[in-house]
């Protein structure tokens, strides 16, 4: 998949003692770029190159004696501590900076898109990755393509060269559609949502996973008004910046996805009304960082039962496929 590449140059320096300690000769300076690059995503409202650019990023590095697979390797203190890079107009700004390349060792870079929901970052003691706790916001058009980035291992180069820090998406990104059991009929649907998931995380950057904690939330898929499926074929239900960026996570007991519609005959007359029919996703696949996954509804002509069928697969690639899973019946209120 094609990758763009942001030529985010920004000057950076080290500061307290190890900029003496380090870097005697001032020819020998080399400073620190970046450059960064998010994966090509297929979908509206996620963060690519200029997203990134209208957000900037918050960036860690730790100065290492050895790799960090080492056993004896631990972070100990950052000498870019949270630093704000930003893009005010046509080039990086990096606060603080310039920042050098310690004289010798490894350098560690951890990064992630700046964004008031990150809390918490931080480095256990003795630990050789950083943590830090997000929380989801509770409406859809609040909600961010949280995006990370980490390089490790690097060493002072002897050409001036950026530090490519490729981001990669954080969250489970959810969207549905829908389609019919039935050729003559139609269905309008009034609303979908899912709820009984965690809203908060503590992110791990050694291996690109997350700690759910928090509490349960309910998230309303936003539809069009009224959105109509017409007989049995699929209608995606996307709008514009419309999906749901959610904490990935195992499913419970508690996690169910809820939809009401109503069916419509030929001629256009009413035949049923579903209110709030259940869907339970609890025993099905666990969501993952990175992974976009769209829940296929199909709805019966008498609104007796709803299948779907989870559509999974990395961002950066535009041929996802449904995997069938085994329908369930909802309990369903007569038709008013």
């Amino acid at each position: 998949m094609k990758k763009i590449l942001l030529a985010a140059v920004a000057a950076l320096a080290i500061v307290g003692c190890t900029q003496n300690e380090e870097i005697e000769n001032v020819g020998n300076k080399a400073e620190i770029n970046f450059g960064t690059i998010v994966s090509k995503t297929t979908r509206a409202a996620v963060t690519d190159n200029t997203a990134l650019q209208g957000t900037g990023f918050t960036v860690y590095a730790y100065n290492t004696e050895k790799a960090i697979t080492d056993t004896d390797t631990k972070l100990g203190s950052a000498f870019m501590d949270g630093v704000e890079v930003t893009y005010p107009s046509d080039s990086w700004v990096v606060t603080g900076g310039p920042y050098y390349w310690p004289y010798s060792g490894k350098v560690q870079f951890f990064a992630y898109a700046t964004d008031a929901a990150v809390k918490n970052y931080k480095v256990e003691v003795g630990a050789k990755y950083p943590t830090l706790e997000y929380t989801i916001a509770a409406e859809a058009s609040a909600q961010k393509d949280f995006v990370v980035a980490k390089s490790t291992d690097e060493s002072k180069p002897n050409t001036n060269v950026s530090v490519d820090l490729q981001f990669t998406h954080a969250l489970t990104q959810v969207n549905f559609s829908a389609k019919g059991s039935n050729d003559n009929l139609k269905y309008t649907i009034s609303s979908i949502s899912i709820e009984g998931l965690a809203n908060t995380g503590t992110y791990s950057f050694a291996n690109n996973t997350w700690a759910v904690t928090g509490t349960a939330g309910t998230y309303v898929y936003p539809t069009a008004e009224n959105a109509s499926v017409s007989g049995t074929t699929v209608t995606t239900l996307d709008q514009s910046k419309g999906a749901l960026m959610l904490m990935p996570q195992t499913m419970t007991a508690n996690s169910k996805i809820k939809i009401s519609y109503n069916v419509y005959n030929a001629d256009d007359v009413q035949i049923d009304a579903v209110t709030d029919a259940e869907i339970a996703l609890n025993g099905k696949d666990a969501w993952e960082a990175g992974k976009k996954i769209r829940y296929t509804l199909t709805l019966s002509s008498e609104g007796a039962t709803i299948s779907f069928a989870p559509e999974v697969g990395p961002w950066n690639t535009d041929d996802d496929k449904d995997t069938p899973v085994t329908p369930v019946t909802p309990v369903t209120p007569p038709a008013e």
